[in-house]
């Protein structure tokens, strides 16, 4: 299936958890939180962006509301080491989608997870669906659950 599209392999890896995903696609111009919440709309904190990043040999991902942005110090006090943005290539590898479509779950190994807790003050939120042009719809607390996320403090202070 060399050919299946990311959103494709996406919808196939949240069937297995029992995630219907409806996608809601945008131009392919977006590249911020803020332009992903203007074209679905939505509120930028309803959009979950799922970050990879490295620590140690480990790698993690955070789910960070995008109105907030990842304190990589916070984190590494939070994982025990230092934390730093993993590369483009890395990431891939890691999850199997590109960095601005990298979903929030379905990735070829499990990777230890990290949910900023304002994400779950939402009715709903918005994760990447395998594509950088689309996302769908998710209850939080059934993105905690799928995600297997430990709700933690990571995130930069606002202000």
């Amino acid at each position: 299936m060399a050919s299946e599209s990311g959103l494709d392999r996406f919808k196939r890896a949240a069937q297995a958890v029992d995630v219907v995903v409806e996608p809601v696609h945008y131009p392919q111009g977006t590249r911020t939180a803020a332009e992903a919440a203007a074209a679905i709309p939505c509120d930028v904190s309803q959009i979950v962006k799922s970050l990879v990043l490295v620590a140690g040999d480990e790698v993690l991902l955070a789910l960070t509301a995008g109105h907030n942005r990842v304190d990589l110090d916070r984190l590494g006090e939070l994982v025990g080491c230092p934390v730093k943005m993993a590369d483009a290539v890395k990431a891939r590898d890691a999850t199997g989608y590109s960095i601005g479509g990298t979903p929030p779950f379905g990735h070829p190994s499990n990777l230890t997870t990290y949910l900023d807790p304002s994400l779950l003050t939402h009715e709903l939120v918005y994760g990447a669906a395998g594509a950088p042009d689309a996302c769908f719809p998710i209850q939080p607390h059934r993105l905690l659950e799928v995600t297997g996320a430990e709700v933690a403090d990571f995130v930069a202070l606002n202000g």
